[in-house]
Formats: structure tokens, C-alpha cells, sequence
């Protein structure tokens, strides 16, 4: 995780009660920064607000929330947020997804926990239906595995269904997986993906425009769905009805300029009807995760070629391996988090012999100073 300072008064502003985006950019178009707000006086912010709110009347009532929220210390603030492990970031600071800056109704500010998308490297948004079939299943789980594997960013809503299992599967596979919630980022919603929201904030990142603590109410998930697919270069639907709230990220990634793929599906199955309307509209049609990976990579570089260069480098490596390191190492696998117990008790079945706590130390060990391991959390592993 990038060390990453949070500023004090864009977290302050972005924190008072009443005061949203439409304010702020009503503010931002006389002051030049958050802490240039901070230090104006009630004249001064009752005359910055007044043409803009005057046919609302409510602008005396935001100035007075302004200036009262004057007497907070906004260092203060930032260090409460920090020691929750949760960072801020503002439209005002370098480290703001560059992809959301150019959405319409761009926030201000948003929380994160871990770390934001890079940059530099493309990002997919899987999403699709909670109650989806084994196909879909199948599919969001390999998708995502595929992607994640070609250094492809993976965005999620982290909701039942298909955008957990996508979640989850990239970062099994030791990619970059992150969830955009409708929720603040502290609340693991809903309860069965406890363990992805665990997984997130130890590789990967949350994010929510929601202040920490915030629960899930349904009026937040359609705002949310405009930062997950903002966040995206492109957006895969994996199974969705016609009429589903997957519908509303995809309006939001079309009005964003966004790439639309989706999972073609048979004509008789209803969760299939959304992304069939959506090809005959002109959407990708993903038939493999190859199809995405060339939109990226382009063909010559694409993700078969890739993919089979990562297994015959994991093949070569294992090669280099013998004895109980290369059991542990078949046994971890690759991405798959495992616990120690487990991993002993699947080393002792393989090699017909007991293995006690201070071999299995040797040999991880051993495995991590090769590149071959990695220790996620305290007595918790995957392969790499």
C-alpha cells in the first residue's frame, strides 16, 4: 500500500453534515481550495453561496453548517480517520482516480481502504445478477481469474452474485481485485462476503464515497454503480435480466464513454436476456476472457499467449524444487489463501509422513525468499 497523506481540509469539508458535491462545487468556483473554505468568514460564505442556492433558500442554512463546522480541527479529524486504517482522497489531490475526475456528478472526495486502481494498467468491471446460475458462476469466476492474471485491475460492487464471486477470484489469483461499495467502507455488506471485504483490505482496495460507518440503504447503490463502472476502462456483464440494477451501470458506463462487453447466453433463460439485448445493441461480445484481453493487449500479445507463458514459468520453477518444498509448493497452488493447519494436513497426505510446525516453517520460508510464496495476514498463504 502507497503511503498516502490525507488532506485535513478537503476530508473536513467532504465530513460536514448537509454540505454534498453540489455545494462544494458551488464553493470550489470562488475558492481555490478546502482550506481556503475553512478560513472564510460567514459573510463570506453566505455571499459565495447566495446567487447559486438562493431559488432552493437554503443557503444561509449550509453557510451557518460551514462556518459552525469551522470550530472542528481538521488535523484531528484526519488522524481519527487514519488510526481506522481509512485514507481520503479529493478531487484536489494527485492520487484521485484519474478516471473518475471526467465522470458526470464526479465526487469530491472519496474513502478507501488499502489502496486506489493504478493508473497505468487497464480495469474491467464484472458485474451482473445476485441470483445468477452456475453458468454465471462459472464464468465471473474465470473471467476474473484471467484478467487478474493479466495484470488487469478488477472492480466489483463486492453485492451477492457475480460481483462477489469476480471479487473474489481475482484476488485468489493474486491480481488486483477492488469493490466500490453503497455503504462506508468499514461495513462489510452483505454479511456472506465478510471474508472477500477481509481479503480487500489486505491486497486490493474498498472504496465508497460514503463516510466510514454509513450503512447499506437502496437509495446509495445507484450513485455507487456510477463510480464502479467510472472507475472502468471497461464494463463485462456476466448475466443480468433485462429490467436489473445491473441496467443502471450500464447507462452510467455508456453516458461515461465506457466500453461495454457482455456474455452472450441462451435466448430461453431469462438471466441471459439483459446481456442478449445488449449485444444486439452493439455491446462486445465476450466469448473468452481472450476477447477482453485483446481489447487491451491487441492480439499478438493476447491473453492465451500470456496465460501460457505464466504456466510454463510455473512449471519451470517447480522444476527447480524438490522434497517438501516442492509438495508445499503443489499444494499452495496459485493465489489460493490458505490456512497453515490446512497446508500441513495436506502435506502429511501427500507425503505419507508427519510434518510438524518447524519443517513447515523451513520450507515456506524457503519458498517466500524464491518468490514462490507469500504470507497474507498471520498464518495465512498463497502461491505466487
Amino acid at each position: 500500500m502507497k503511503d498516502r497523506k490525507i488532506n485535513p481540509y478537503a476530508l473536513w469539508l467532504y465530513s460536514i453534515n448537509g454540505v454534498g458535491n453540489k455545494t462544494i462545487k458551488v464553493l470550489m468556483e470562488t475558492a481555490s481550495c478546502a482550506e481556503e473554505v475553512y478560513h472564510m468568514s460567514q459573510d463570506e460564505l453566505n455571499m459565495c453561496l447566495a446567487d447559486k442556492l438562493r431559488r432552493r433558500g437554503d443557503e444561509t442554512g449550509k453557510a451557518l453548517n460551514i462556518y459552525f463546522a469551522q470550530e472542528e480541527d481538521p488535523q484531528k479529524k484526519a488522524e481519527a480517520l487514519r488510526e481506522k486504517g481509512i485514507c481520503f482522497a479529493s478531487v484536489e489531490d494527485d492520487c484521485f482516480p484519474g478516471r473518475l475526475r471526467g465522470i458526470p456528478d464526479c465526487p469530491y472526495g472519496i474513502y478507501y481502504i488499502r489502496d486506489l486502481p493504478p493508473e497505468d494498467a487497464p480495469s474491467v468491471a464484472i458485474v451482473g445478477a445476485r441470483n445468477c446460475s452456475g453458468y454465471g458462476r462459472e464464468q465471473a469466476r474465470i473471467f476474473a481469474e484471467k484478467l487478474a492474471l493479466m495484470g488487469i485491475s478488477v472492480i466489483s460492487g463486492m453485492a451477492r452474485g457475480v460481483d462477489g464471486i469476480a471479487g473474489r477470484a481475482a484476488a485468489r489469483a493474486g491480481g488486483r481485485s477492488y469493490a466500490v461499495l453503497g455503504c462506508g467502507v468499514d461495513v462489510a455488506y452483505p454479511p456472506e462476503n465478510k471474508e472477500l471485504h477481509r481479503i480487500l483490505t489486505e491486497k486490493g482496495g474498498i472504496i465508497s464515497e460514503n463516510p466510514p460507518g454509513t450503512e447499506p440503504r437502496t437509495q446509495l447503490f445507484p450513485r455507487r454503480n456510477r463510480l464502479i463502472s467510472g472507475l472502468a476502462d471497461l464494463v463485462l456483464v456476466i448475466e443480468a435480466r433485462r429490467r436489473s440494477g445491473t441496467v443502471i451501470t450500464v447507462d452510467a458506463a455508456l453516458e461515461q464513454g465506457r466500453d461495454i462487453f457482455a456474455l452472450p447466453g441462451r435466448v430461453s433463460d431469462a438471466l441471459s436476456d439483459g446481456c442478449n439485448f445488449l449485444i444486439s445493441q452493439g455491446a462486445g461480445i465476450a466469448c473468452s476472457p481472450e476477447t477482453v484481453i485483446e481489447h487491451f493487449y491487441g492480439v499478438r500479445d493476447s491473453g492465451t499467449v500470456l496465460f501460457e507463458q505464466k504456466r510454463l514459468e510455473r512449471n519451470r520453477r517447480r522444476d527447480e524444487l524438490d522434497g517438501p518444498e516442492a509438495v508445499l509448493f503443489d499444494v499452495l497452488g496459485y493465489g489460493d489463501i490458505m490456512e497453515t493447519e490446512f497446508l500441513i494436513n495436506r502435506m502429511e497426505s501427500i507425503m505419507g509422513k508427519h510434518v510438524d510446525a518447524e519443517e513447515f516453517t523451513a520450507c515456506m520460508m524457503r519458498l517466500q525468499v524464491r518468490g514462490l510464496a507469500q504470507e497474507i495476514g498471520s498464518g495465512h498463504y498463497k502461491g505466487i
